[in-house]
C-alpha cells in the first residue's frame, strides 16, 4: 500500500513539473503604443447653404422644368438658450447671401450707390472666420439690411467692420425700423472713423437691447448712411468715386423655436464616433464629444493602436439626444435614428471607409446632411392669425439608418408629434421642420397627418400629405390651409434635391 501511494505521489509530481505556465491575461495597449488620430470635420456650412434651384411641375404623363425661387430656410442656426448670431454676413462667397440666418430667403441687403453692381474685395477676418472678401460700394449713399425676427426672443447687438478709400466716407449714420420700413429711428448719428487711412479697419458694435419692445413677427431693418466725416489721414471727400466697404456684419440675440419665441429648450451639440477594426469588424473605439455649433470645422482626436480601421461619425445639434444602440460590439450592430418631435435637429454624418494608423494621423473629413427639410407654404388669401396650433404626426415608419449591412433594428416605435404654435401674418404663412432620414440608397415615402386648431383649441381640419423623396432635400407642400378644404388635389408638392432642384406634383 505504501509503495502504491508513493507511486501516485511521484506521478503527480512529474505531471506538475511538465505543466505549461498559465498565459498572462491580455492587457490594454500602453499609452506609448497608441497613435494620435485627428479628424478635422467640415461640411456643416456648405451643407446648410442652398444652391441654385430648378422647379418641376408634374402632371400625369408630363414633366416640365422652369426656374424657381428657394423655399424659406434657416442657415447654420439651431434653437438655444444662449446668445448666438441670428444673422452673419462674411461676403466670402462674393454674394449678398447671409452665412447665418433665421430666414435665409427673406434676409436682404440693398444699397444705393454710383455703381449698383455689388463689388467684393479683400476683407478682414473675425475668428473663427478667416479673412476673405468684403462688400465694397462706389459712391455709396445708403445700405439697408432687412432681417426677419420670427423665432427670436431677444436682440442684443448689431456689429460690423467698415473702411473706405482715401476719398471715401469717414463717418456714417445708422437707423432702425421695425414697421416694415415705414419709419426709421436713429441708433447713432455720429460714428466718426478712428482709422481714416485708406481702407483702414474700423469696428463698431451697437447695443440694441434698449430699443424697447420689438415686434418679432416683423423684420428688423437697419439703414446705414455714409457721411464725409473728419478726414484725418484721408484725402478730399469724393461722394461719387470714393468707396465704402463693410465686412463681418452680424446681429446677435437668442433664437428659440420659430413661431414661439417664449420657448427656451436645452441645447445639445455633440459628435458621436464609432471606429471599427478592419480585420474582424469589432469595435475599436467609440465616444461622444461636445462641439461649438458656430465652429464650421471642429476637431475629433482619438488614440488608436497601429492597425487598419474604418469609422462612422455623427453630429447632433438639437434639443434631444440621438437614438443610438446602448452597446455596440461589431459594426453590424450600429444604427442611428431621431425622435420625430426633435423637429429642429441638425444631424450630419459620414462613413470613413478605411484609414491606416502607423503613426500620427491627421485627416479632413466632410460630413453630409442626414435630414431633409419639410416646408408648408399656405396660400390662403384670408387672415390666418386665428390659427393657434398645428399638430403634425408622421404616418410613415420612423427612419432608422444602419451604416453597415442589414439593419440592426428594423424600426423604432415613435408616436411623438410636432406641435407648432405659428404666428401667421400676411407676409408669413409657412411652417417648417426637419425630417431625419440618414443615408438612403433610394428615395423613400414620407406621409404626414396635419391637424389645425384655432385659438379656442377647436379642431378645424385634419388632412394628410404624401411624397417620395431621397435624403437631403427641401420638400415643400404648397396650398390652402383652410379655404378649399373640400377641394381635392388642392396642394402642390415640391422638392429641392441637394438644395439645387425642386419637384412639384398635385395630390
Amino acid at each position: 500500500m505504501k509503495i502504491f501511494l508513493f507511486a501516485i505521489w511521484a506521478l503527480s509530481l512529474t505531471l506538475s513539473n511538465c505543466e505549461k505556465p498559465i498565459p498572462p491575461l491580455p492587457t490594454e495597449p500602453v499609452e506609448e503604443e497608441l497613435q494620435t488620430v485627428t479628424f478635422k470635420l467640415n461640411g456643416f456650412n456648405a451643407a446648410i447653404k442652398p444652391l441654385g434651384l430648378m422647379q418641376v411641375n408634374k402632371a400625369p404623363g408630363k414633366i416640365t422644368v422652369s426656374p424657381a425661387a428657394a423655399a424659406v430656410t434657416t442657415k447654420n442656426i439651431s434653437p438655444g438658450i444662449t446668445e448666438q448670431y441670428l444673422y452673419f454676413w462674411s461676403f466670402n462667397n462674393e454674394d449678398l447671401e447671409p452665412d447665418v440666418a433665421i430666414d435665409g430667403d427673406l434676409a436682404t441687403i440693398s444699397f444705393e450707390a454710383t455703381n449698383m453692381e455689388p463689388d467684393f474685395i479683400g476683407g478682414w477676418g473675425l475668428a473663427p472666420i478667416e479673412a476673405g472678401k468684403s462688400f465694397n460700394m462706389k459712391g455709396a449713399r445708403s445700405v439697408t439690411l432687412a432681417m426677419p425676427l420670427a423665432g427670436a426672443s431677444k436682440v442684443s447687438t448689431f456689429a460690423f467692420d467698415v473702411g473706405s478709400s482715401g476719398t471715401g466716407p469717414k463717418d456714417f449714420k445708422i437707423y432702425y425700423s421695425n414697421d416694415n420700413g415705414n419709419s426709421f429711428i436713429p441708433i447713432s448719428e455720429n460714428n466718426q472713423f478712428e482709422n481714416t487711412k485708406d481702407n483702414g479697419r474700423n469696428s463698431y458694435s451697437f447695443d440694441l437691447s434698449t430699443l424697447g419692445n420689438l415686434d418679432f413677427d416683423k423684420s428688423l431693418i437697419i439703414k446705414i448712411e455714409p457721411a464725409e466725416g473728419e478726414r484725418g489721414d484721408a484725402g478730399t471727400f469724393n461722394p461719387t468715386t470714393g468707396t465704402f466697404r463693410m465686412d463681418n456684419v452680424r446681429l446677435s440675440g437668442i433664437y428659440n423655436v420659430p413661431g414661439d419665441g417664449n420657448e427656451t429648450p436645452e441645447e445639445i451639440s455633440n459628435i458621436h464616433y464609432y471606429i471599427f477594426n478592419a480585420e474582424d469588424n469589432t469595435l475599436a473605439a467609440q465616444g461622444k464629444i461636445s462641439f461649438d455649433v458656430q465652429d464650421t470645422q471642429p476637431e475629433l482626436t482619438v488614440k488608436l493602436p497601429i492597425g487598419n480601421y474604418y469609422a462612422s461619425i455623427f453630429s447632433n445639434a438639437s434639443t434631444k439626444e440621438l437614438l443610438l444602440p446602448t452597446a455596440v460590439e461589431t459594426a453590424s450592430a450600429l444604427y442611428l435614428s431621431n425622435a420625430f418631435e426633435n423637429d429642429r435637429a441638425l444631424i450630419f454624418g459620414t462613413k470613413i471607409p478605411s484609414f491606416q494608423v502607423e503613426n500620427t494621423v491627421e485627416s479632413e473629413v466632410s460630413l453630409k446632411r442626414y435630414f431633409s427639410q419639410i416646408n408648408f407654404q399656405f396660400t390662403d388669401k384670408d387672415d390666418l392669425s386665428f390659427i393657434h396650433k398645428i399638430v403634425i404626426k408622421q404616418v410613415h415608419n420612423n427612419f432608422v439608418y444602419s451604416p453597415y449591412g442589414p439593419p440592426a433594428i428594423s424600426s423604432i416605435v415613435d408616436e411623438s408629434a410636432i406641435t407648432l404654435l405659428p404666428s401667421f401674418s400676411q407676409e408669413n404663412k409657412s411652417i417648417t421642420f426637419n425630417q431625419f432620414m440618414g443615408e438612403l440608397a433610394e428615395a423613400a415615402a414620407v406621409s404626414y397627418s396635419v391637424q389645425v386648431y384655432d385659438t379656442d383649441d377647436e379642431l378645424l381640419r385634419t388632412f394628410e400629405v404624401t411624397s417620395v423623396i431621397p435624403n437631403n432635400v427641401q420638400l415643400t407642400f404648397t396650398g390652402d390651409l383652410l379655404t378649399g378644404v373640400d377641394k381635392p388635389n388642392s396642394f402642390q408638392i415640391k422638392w429641392n434635391e441637394q438644395w439645387d432642384g425642386e419637384l412639384n406634383e398635385s395630390f
